[in-house]
Parts: structure tokens; C-alpha cells; sequence
């Protein structure tokens, strides 16, 4: 196909609320590098908080993300169009997703198999809304041939919930989701098709929870409702145990202090969302005494997390395409797709190119 020498690209030209659309060269691949044309890409908590240009945005996108200007976005999927040299993982016309952490290879970390926690991890040079973007050879992933743009620009985010259910065993366990954003309702798919016995949400959405339900939660709780007490509801609906598995993809403190009250004793609590302020817990009360295990869920384990994440998804064992609840143009609709997210009224959103 014939590459043009511009392209059109959503970027956050610099601090304060919002973003524009310009037109930019296309870049070239350069050695170890791949073109791709995207196809499909999804909005994400942190692509709200640049929009936004909150206090995270303020303190983390220079040392994360190279600073402004920046094209936003990192979920997506596309097509390859053009491949530097030294790339041998893929070649022009295949359809992937990206990782989207690079690892350096060289920290302990990576020496030691941890290269998804790199401690000198880096980021694509630039995000994805455009009409092409530029990546790491390393980092593509080959989408199943069952597998749909759209389902591959969700990849990405539902191989954090994979890492974060690998750490457990759920069969005929129960088992808390506590947000129900996006991954917490990948998370609500894979421990239903692990096998849960019975799976409880919670989030302050209704439209949420409604989510949730329809993704397999047999008991959904509204937080934010003065009669809800989500601790008792959960313990009730135990035998008076608790959950036995509880994942914490939330964020919110007041949350996440009623994840760890409504864990049962030895069991384990899996915290993927990042807690807003400072959390204090009763450690000897809910960890210690509990004798409860902890993990901490950052990104994706590089790759395992794909492999089982495309696995999954070609074998119609779980399937996501139902949680992407809108779609909007990349170029003409991505103001209105930012407030829709900010809203918190929607699944995934998806931005499509065409």
C-alpha cells in the first residue's frame, strides 16, 4: 500500500484541559522499529487524566512519556505497513496489538525474569490516535485470525486483568471485584470462566454494575448508596467468611479499606488500582491476624500475559467484544468520547480511524 507523507493525530499540544487534532509527517521505520496503520484504539484512565492535565498528569507524563507535545493514547491495534531492519518478529500486512512497557534488559529485573517491572521501563516515543503510529519491533503481538481490530485494541487492558487472575486459584471460591470499570469487568469474565463459585461486585455506577452483571457478578453493590453496606453484604453472602479472593481495581481508598475488611481470613487480595492518597490500614486486623497473601498487579507479565490473553480470546473461552459499549470517530468525535469517559457511562470506548 502507498504510505502518505502526513497523517492525522489527537495530540496534547501542551499543559491544561484537552487536545487538538493536527496533521504530522508519517514517520519511518528505523532499525528494530515497525510502521503500523491503526485500525482500532481504545481510551484508557491515564489518556483521561492527560486530558484532564490533572495533578497525576502534571507530576508523571515528562518523566513517563518524554513530556509535550504528544500524541495521546497506547491501546490500539493496526496493521503493519512498513518494517526497519533487524525486525524478524513481524512483517508488512500483519495484523497486532502492542506491548506497550519496554523493559531496558539490562536491570536486575530483567536479568532476574521480571523485565515487565523494568526499573528504567519506557513508553512508545509517541501514542497511537493517529492514522499511524511508530513502535518497537519488540513489542508487537500477532492478533489470532478470530480475533477483530476492535477486540485487539482491548488487548492490552484485558492482559492486566489476566496477570492480575493468574496470581489465584478460583474454582468453587467466592470472589470480590471491587470497581467495575473496565478491567474490573475483564476481571468479572475470567473468574466467572475460572470457574467461581460465587462473584460479587462493586463499583458507584448503576450503568457499571449493570455491566457486571451482564458479565457474569451474581451479586452487584452500589458504594455510593447510603443503605449499601458493601462489607456486610459480602460477608452475608459468605456464611459469614468473607470473600476469598478479592480484587481491588478501584483505586479508591475508602474502597480498598473495605476490600481488605471483607477478605476472608488466609485469603488473597490481588490490588491492581492505584489508590488515590495515602492508604492507612488496620495491618494487624486485616492482614496480619487474617494471615492474608497480597499481590501487587503492575502492567502486563511480558509476554505470558499476551499468550494467554490471545488464548483465551481465540477459543471463545471469555469473550470481550460486548464490554466495548461505544464507538466514536478518532478524528471528528474524540472531545465527545473524552466526556463520555469522564462520565464513567460507558464500558470501553472504542476510537476508530475510519
Amino acid at each position: 500500500m502507498r504510505i502518505p507523507e502526513t497523517m492525522r493525530a489527537v495530540v496534547k499540544a501542551r499543559e491544561g484541559r484537552g487536545a487538538e487534532l493536527q496533521t504530522l509527517p508519517v514517520p519511518e521505520a528505523g532499525p528494530g522499529e515497525v510502521l503500523v496503520r491503526v485500525r482500532s484504539c481504545a481510551i484508557c484512565g491515564t489518556d483521561v487524566h492527560i486530558y484532564q492535565w490533572n495533578s497525576w498528569a502534571a507530576a508523571n507524563v515528562a518523566k513517563a512519556y518524554s513530556g509535550l507535545p504528544r500524541i495521546l493514547g497506547h491501546e490500539f491495534s493496526g496493521e503493519v505497513v512498513g518494517v526497519g531492519e533487524g525486525v524478524t518478529r513481524v512483517k508488512i500486512g500483519d495484523r497486532i496489538a502492542a506491548e506497550t512497557h519496554l523493559p531496558c534488559g539490562d536491570c536486575y529485573l530483567c536479568r532476574t525474569g521480571k523485565g515487565f517491572n523494568c526499573q528504567n521501563i519506557r513508553r512508545f516515543k509517541n501514542g497511537v490516535y493517529a492514522e499511524y503510529v511508530l513502535i518497537p519491533g519488540f513489542s508487537c503481538e500477532k492478533l489470532p485470525d478470530s480475533v477483530n481490530y476492535e477486540i485487539g485494541s482491548m488487548l492490552e487492558p484485558f492482559s492486566v486483568a489476566v496477570h492480575g487472575v493468574g496470581k489465584v486459584g478460583m474454582v468453587g471460591d467466592s470472589v470480590a471485584v471491587i470497581g467495575a470499570g473496565p478491567i474490573g469487568l475483564f476481571t468479572v469474565k475470567l473468574a466467572r470462566a475460572m470457574g467461581a463459585a460465587k462473584i460479587f461486585a462493586s463499583d458507584v455506577s448503576d450503568y457499571r454494575l449493570d455491566l457486571a452483571k451482564k458479565a457474569g457478578a451474581d451479586v452487584v453493590l452500589n458504594a455510593g448508596r447510603s443503605d449499601v453496606d458493601v462489607v456486610k453484604a459480602v460477608r452475608e453472602g459468605t456464611g459469614g467468611l468473607g470473600a476469598g479472593v478479592v480484587f481491588e481495581i478501584s483505586g479508591n481508598v475508602k474502597a480498598t479499606k473495605q476490600a481488605f475488611e471483607l477478605l476472608r481470613k488466609c485469603g488473597t487480595m490481588v490490588m491492581t488500582g492505584l489508590p488515590s492518597e495515602p492508604l492507612v490500614l488496620d495491618a494487624g486486623t486485616d492482614i496480619v491476624w487474617k494471615a492474608a497473601t497480597i499481590y501487587g498487579i503492575h502492567g502486563r507479565e511480558t509476554f505470558a500475559s499476551w499468550e494467554i490473553s490471545k488464548s483465551l480470546l481465540a477459543s471463545g473461552v471469555v469473550e470481550i467484544e460486548s464490554l466495548a459499549t461505544h464507538r466514536f470517530n478518532l478524528f471528528a468525535e474524540y472531545e465527545k468520547a473524552f466526556e463520555l469517559a469522564e462520565k464513567g457511562l460507558a464500558g470501553k470506548i472504542l476510537l476508530l480511524p475510519e
